[in-house]
């Protein structure tokens, strides 16, 4: 049988070029947090069964990636026919911070305010743009009722897309208290609310008349003519939460674009207040979103706590980067140091080690071979610099200084070498 090379589906390889993208881009987003005053935390990617499952995850919930039990366990739930599964990989980074805060919040500065970034799991059916493992890169304000949170989350996150230069975000914005408030005046039974909200939600995708026929077969025509009016108007009525941290994003980047959006339907079993979504116009979905849990924390038994909390789509940031030209230099060094010889390998490895203390990315031919080969790696490598050191450079203290681009070649010491290296920034 011939073993695959190809990952599962859902699941991707990612060539060097694409992982030192990938690396800058969390870089980036961990130095703009951080300017915001988030912390670090980290969570395992692995919880037990009852923290993934009926604490509002909505469909995800469905999509979980579930660990059997091991050994005696496993062999004593098949014999009893019980669930085999006693832990699963997390699909989001939300409900492992509520849990961990819930262990961990005495000994932390109240409010708190932490991002997160790592791979997250789902079982979905996988397709182009939607992988079974993807990152996410969260941002969360726990301990806070005030609108500021909103705020603070929203414009950390706009800092974000600026720092990659990236234009034509829009940030939409609503309110679960809104719907709620819609759905019960229009006379949407309670049991059929959720059902409404996830028709609703489908506005983007499906488009509006498939909604209103989708909407009239769940409630009926007259049910559905209010919310039309309501959910699927173009512009919405604003609570005064709205108002605020309209006016405050607005105030703090006057570039930003915020809209009330009435159709707008995000996390329905964790948000209890404003809701928000950022959208760019090369994207069908959205680049990340977030909103207002504030009883989330109480489902592990403690008092509740207010939190508002928000995500960036690192998959599709990365896609937009990279359509954009965005996405920054590749994961190249600034030289590569040939090996004359075997005997002279200790001489490239000092050479090597007395660049990169000065701050350059030097790599050290790994291999033996000619330097017509080795010159061929260094272009590979898209190194602008190719060093040779033969006997006789090796004799005088020098160094000869190939420039890859033009082919010009000059005897320098390590000094002058660091500083022609180093010029090319």
């Amino acid at each position: 049988m011939t073993i695959p090379t190809t990952p599962p589906s859902g699941f991707r390889d990612f060539l060097p070029d694409s992982v030192a993208a990938r690396s800058r881009a969390v870089e980036t987003i961990t130095r703009v947090y951080r300017s915001f005053g988030f912390q670090p935390v980290a969570t395992p990617a692995v919880e037990d069964l009852t923290v993934l499952q009926g604490l509002g995850g909505g469909e995800n919930e469905k999509l979980i990636f579930k660990i059997m039990k091991r050994g005696e366990a496993l062999e004593r739930a098949a014999a009893e026919k019980i669930e085999l599964a006693d832990l699963g990989l997390r699909f989001d980074l939300t409900l492992p911070l509520a849990r961990w805060y819930s262990k961990h919040g005495s000994q932390l500065p109240h409010p708190f305010k932490a991002f997160n970034l790592g791979p997250v799991w789902r079982a979905e059916r996988a397709q182009k743009g939607r992988y079974r493992e993807f990152t996410q890169c969260d941002v969360d304000i726990i301990g806070s009722d005030s609108w500021g949170a909103e705020v603070e989350v929203i414009t950390a996150i706009l800092a974000v897309f600026g720092a990659f230069g990236l234009d034509g975000v829009k940030v939409h914005l609503n309110d679960r208290r809104l719907v709620d408030q819609a759905l019960a005046d229009a006379g949407v039974p309670e049991d059929k609310r959720g059902h409404a909200c996830v028709v609703v939600d489908k506005l983007d995708k499906i488009g509006r008349d498939a909604v209103i026929v989708e909407l009239t077969a769940l409630v009926g025509e007259a049910v559905t003519g209010a919310l039309v009016k309501t959910l699927l108007a173009d512009n919405g009525a604003a609570t005064e939460p709205l108002d605020k941290i309209i006016a405050a994003v607005k105030a703090l980047v006057p570039a930003s674009a915020i809209v009330v959006d009435p159709s707008l339907m995000r996390g329905m079993g964790y948000y209890t207040g404003p809701v928000f979504e950022f959208r760019h116009p090369s994207l069908s979905g959205s680049l990340g979103g977030g909103g207002r849990y504030d009883k989330l924390t109480a489902k592990f038994g403690g008092a509740p706590t207010p939190a508002c909390g928000g995500s960036i789509g690192f998959e599709r940031l990365m896609l937009i980067l990279e359509e954009t030209g965005k996405g920054g230099d590749h994961a190249v060094p600034d030289a590569v140091v040939t090996v004359f010889s075997d005997e002279l390998r200790g001489r490239s490895l000092d050479v090597g080690a007395a660049l990169r203390a000065k701050g350059l990315a030097i790599d050290v031919y790994p291999g033996t071979g000619k330097l017509k080969a080795q010159f061929k790696y260094a272009d590979q490598k898209k190194a602008g610099y190719a060093i040779v050191i033969g006997p006789d450079e090796a004799g005088r203290g020098v160094m000869q200084v190939k420039a890859l681009g033009t082919g010009e070649e000059q005897a320098l010491t390590l000094d002058e070498a660091c500083a022609l290296i180093a010029g090319k920034h």
